[in-house]
C-alpha cells in the first residue's frame, strides 16, 4: 500500500512537472533520496516513466501513455479504498450529531480550519441542517477560505442561534469555558479522527 501511494505520488509530480529533481520529490514525500531514486528506476523499469538526459542537473521524466493509465489505475484503488472509511466516517459524525441534539432543533458550525473539519463538513452538508460556517479564535484564522466560506472568530458565535459547534480542532479551555456561558452546545469529533 505504501509503495502503491509512492508511485502515485511520483506519477502525478512527473505528471504536472517533468524537471521535478529526486532531491525535490524526496522533499515532498518525506522520503529520503535514496528510496525515490529506487522508485523512479522501478517505475522507468515497467515504462510507467521515461528519463531524458544524463547530467543530473538537466535530467528529466516523463509519464507515458502506461504511467498515466496507472496513474488512473491507483487513484481509482486509492478511491474504493477510501470510500468505506468515509461512509463509515459519516455515520459515526451523523450518530453523535443526532444523540447531542436529542431532537432538537439546531444550527451546525465548525471549529477547525483542517482537512477533518472539510470531511465533517461533507457529512453535515448532506445532513440538510442550517451550517453557520467554519469557526477559529482570531489569531489562528487563515488567509485562504475553506469551501468557499470565511473562517470567522469564535467570537461571533451567539448564543440564541441555538447551535451545535463541532470541534475537529483541539479548543482552549477558555474558549469551550466562554462557550459553555454562551449556552452553545459542543461536540468533539477530534478524537475520531486521532484514533
Amino acid at each position: 500500500m505504501k509503495k502503491d501511494h509512492n508511485d502515485f505520488q511520483i506519477l502525478k509530480t512527473v505528471e504536472a512537472d517533468s524537471s521535478v529533481s529526486q532531491r525535490k520529490l524526496s522533499s515532498q514525500m518525506e522520503l529520503n533520496v535514496a528510496s525515490v531514486n529506487f522508485a523512479l528506476k522501478r517505475l522507468i523499469q515497467k515504462g510507467f516513466i521515461m528519463k531524458e538526459g544524463v547530467n543530473p542537473r538537466r535530467v528529466t521524466y516523463h509519464i507515458t501513455p502506461e504511467g498515466l493509465r496507472e496513474k488512473t489505475h491507483l487513484a481509482y484503488k486509492f478511491f474504493d479504498r477510501n470510500i468505506h472509511y468515509y461512509k463509515e466516517v459519516r455515520s459515526d459524525i451523523e450518530a453523535r450529531i443526532l444523540k447531542a441534539v436529542e431532537g432538537r432543533e439546531v444550527s451546525l458550525a465548525i471549529y477547525g480550519a483542517s482537512e477533518h473539519s472539510e470531511i465533517t463538513y461533507m457529512v453535515i452538508s448532506k445532513m440538510g441542517w442550517n451550517f453557520l460556517g467554519f469557526f477559529l479564535e482570531e489569531s489562528r484564522i487563515p488567509d485562504e477560505k475553506i469551501l468557499d466560506y470565511n473562517v470567522q472568530g469564535v467570537g461571533e458565535l451567539k448564543g440564541d442561534n441555538k447551535c451545535l459547534l463541532l470541534l475537529t480542532d483541539k479548543c482552549p479551555k477558555d474558549i469551550l469555558d466562554d462557550l459553555g456561558k454562551k449556552n452553545i452546545e459542543t461536540l468533539s469529533v477530534v478524537d475520531y479522527f486521532n484514533d
